[in-house]
């Protein structure tokens, strides 16, 4: 949420344009660093007048855009960032788009973020006619190779306006010193579970007379081909089979997840039914669905979690609780936080054969229940102690952006006169995106905010007026940090 972004520039024989781009990035991030990759031209003066605050590296020699880029992000680790946008030094990529960048850092925590030069928002006629032949059909081919091997569809696996996660980057030692390395980093992230997001950036071609490629075609062409021939040998011997394991690893946790259930709520079953459950007993059960929250947050692979509760929050007064919905994995987050906790699911999480007796017994309330009986349901809960959570926007979001919140959370506020407590949730949907099959490994956060009244003309006097600015607070904190 916080992380430390720094913007990588390899340059070589750039001297024209180098200053321009220099003081463009400048705007947008402060801490850039530029390896001069043994420039012949005037790029060293240049950089040694340059008054803003750089860092240069300088290379004795051309070693290559790979090794350049080495060189960056171990510069950039050195003085402790978490995140390099890489960018070149030709003009080519608009300074303009880093903001772009920054944001996508922030929603989409640790992942490889890459520049889409082809997006159609963006990709106009004038752009297609500047940009070479053997610069289309290099991204494509590199394209058909990077799926081939990783199983990943990109539009543009060679540009050069990239966002790394300096901390995943643990390759680089097997990183080639030339053109082809920027696929090898996109092919060792993903092999190494990276998550890889893609975003629309402008591009600039100046007319043919007035650009400097370092580009060649015959033997850089070789090189790519002879890489993504070893490449795919890897991913035959290493790769696949790693993703056919992973396969059959989740469906044997799942199978075993199943059985375990069955007896879980088998046992339930029997101890709820045989006799009068106490209060007392009842929050004991309360507490160990908050310890076995924990307990599997704790335990998902390659994922860290953090409570971040500033205001120190001990949920002992009830409130409606509300959060955004990215993931499956947002309802663990939440149930770790407090035992004196129901939530409104839908139905089908009320009548999941795995665990909706669990649920049940912990009066959780479908929102497809007739609404005043789940009214009068609701008083009696609050009434001992519970608070009562709900996602206000209904359903997960895949693109992780906040949609419409629905006024049922901000009208049992009122109508009850509790507070509302606000959970954010980052990464979630991240680690576990509606649409993805498996985990990708990250960092969960779980951002309690501080109760607030919603008495008074501040938030609006209406349930629908509370709910949009909510959603409008929502917007802010997980997206413009």
């Amino acid at each position: 949420m916080n992380e430390r972004v720094c913007v990588i520039m390899p340059t070589f024989n750039n001297a024209q344009t180098l200053m321009k781009v220099i003081r463009d990035v400048n705007r947008y991030v402060a801490d850039i660093i530029v390896v001069d990759d043994g420039s012949t031209d005037a790029t060293a003066q240049l950089l040694a007048d340059c008054t803003l605050p750089i860092t240069v590296i300088t290379l004795p020699h051309n070693a290559g855009k790979g090794r350049a880029l080495c060189k960056g992000f171990e510069e950039a680790r050195r003085q402790g960032f978490d995140y390099a946008i890489t960018i070149d030094s030709d003009g080519q990529h608009y300074a303009s788009d880093i903001p772009k960048f920054i944001a996508a850092i922030r929603r989409y925590t640790g992942y490889l973020i890459v520049g889409n030069r082809f997006d159609p928002s963006l990709f106009n006629e004038t752009t297609g006619r500047n940009m070479n032949a053997e610069s289309r059909f290099a991204n494509k081919f590199s394209n058909f190779w990077f799926r081939l091997q990783t199983g990943i569809r990109l539009d543009d696996t060679q540009t050069g306006f990239r966002a790394y996660p300096l901390r995943q980057l643990r390759w680089l030692n097997g990183i080639t010193s030339r053109y082809e390395a920027e696929l090898e980093l996109l092919v060792f992230a993903a092999w190494h579970n990276v998550g890889i997001r893609s975003i629309p950036v402008q591009v600039y071609y100046p007319p043919q007379s007035e650009r400097v490629s370092h580009f060649r075609s015959y033997y850089d062409f070789a090189r790519i081909s002879v890489l993504n021939t070893v490449l795919c040998g890897i991913a035959l011997v290493y790769a696949w089979p790693k993703r056919l394991i992973r396969t059959v690893l989740t469906m044997g946790m799942l199978l075993l997840l199943f059985i375990v259930m069955l007896f879980v709520q088998l046992a339930l079953f029997i101890f709820f039914n045989s006799h009068r459950v106490t209060e007392h007993q009842r929050l004991r059960y309360h507490s160990y669905i908050q310890k076995v929250s924990r307990w599997l947050l704790k335990h998902v692979p390659g994922v860290t979690t953090r409570v971040l509760n500033e205001s120190g929050e001990d949920f002992l007064r009830p409130a409606v609780i509300i959060s955004n919905h990215q993931s499956h994995l947002d309802l663990l987050c939440i149930m770790m936080l407090t035992p004196r906790l129901v939530i409104m699911t839908k139905r089908w999480v009320w009548r999941n054969p795995l665990y909706g007796l669990a649920i049940r017994y912990a009066e959780y309330l479908p929102v497809t229940h007739d609404f005043d009986t789940n009214e009068r349901l609701l008083r009696r809960l609050s009434e001992r102690g519970y608070s009562i959570m709900i996602f206000p926007e209904g359903t997960r979001s895949a693109d992780l952006d906040v949609h419409r919140f629905s006024q049922g959370a901000f009208y049992l506020a009122q109508k009850f006169a509790l507070d509302i407590v606000p959970v954010v949730l980052h990464g979630t949907g991240v680690v576990l995106n509606k649409r993805a099959k498996h985990i990708t490994p990250g960092e969960i956060t779980v951002e309690i905010k501080p109760r607030i009244h919603i008495t008074g003309s501040e938030y609006g006097s209406t349930p629908m007026e509370i709910a949009k600015t909510f959603r409008r607070k929502y917007i802010e904190w997980t997206q413009n940090e």
